[in-house]
């Protein structure tokens, strides 16, 4: 199954825009955003492979802010965690990677927490923020709110941050993050740009 998902920031200019692909080898998404960010203009590009059960295996991200940087993040099937080729063994119990501007990387998480409403999650992950591209390990806990066909709500908090909301469709992909994202729809958008 292949899909087209466009998110908008609420309160700043951009847009991410990202190509999901599924099929029976695994989940592979790739990546164009643009965002202002603590006021840098970002442009950044990823792609993001997982297997099948959406188990985190690699990352490669380039990002533009006054200059290129660029990293690759490999999680092999022991669990070991390679930055740029070296071992990270801080990393070592992250489950999956969390881009500081990227609704996206929510779905892999709770795709594999599959939590009923009421139940919750706490797991570690590889977090990067996009301006100077530090990763560092961080505690991500969700809980499941409710769930209804097409909507499902989900309180989302990460380490030392505040508490978002987060609305996900059937395929737990972002619709709202506490009111910062919101998914457009893609025609709606190309629409719009010709006008």
């Amino acid at each position: 199954m292949q899909q087209t998902l466009v998110w908008k920031p609420r309160h700043t200019p951009g847009v991410e825009t990202l190509r999901l692909n599924q099929d029976a080898h695994g989940i592979h998404a790739t990546s164009h955003l643009m965002q202002v960010i603590r006021g840098n203009s970002i442009a950044a590009n990823y792609l993001i492979d997982c297997d099948a059960r959406w188990r985190f295996r690699r990352l490669w991200l380039k990002v533009d802010n006054h200059g290129q940087r660029k990293l690759s993040l490999e999680r092999d099937l022991r669990g070991n965690w390679l930055l740029n080729g070296e071992l990270r063994p801080e990393l070592q119990r992250c489950q999956h990677v969390m881009l500081s501007a990227s609704p996206f990387t929510h779905t892999p998480l709770l795709q594999r927490s599959a939590l009923e409403t009421g139940q919750s999650d706490e797991m570690q992950v590889a977090y990067i923020d996009l301006v100077n591209l530090k990763v560092e390990p961080r505690q991500q806990r969700y809980q499941c709110l409710h769930r209804r066909p097409g909507e499902n709500l989900y309180r989302s908090q990460a380490e030392n941050q505040a508490q978002e909301e987060l609305s996900v469709d059937d395929q737990v992909l972002l619709l709202n993050a506490n009111e910062q994202y919101l998914r457009q729809n893609p025609r709606e958008l190309k629409a719009s740009a010709q006008v």
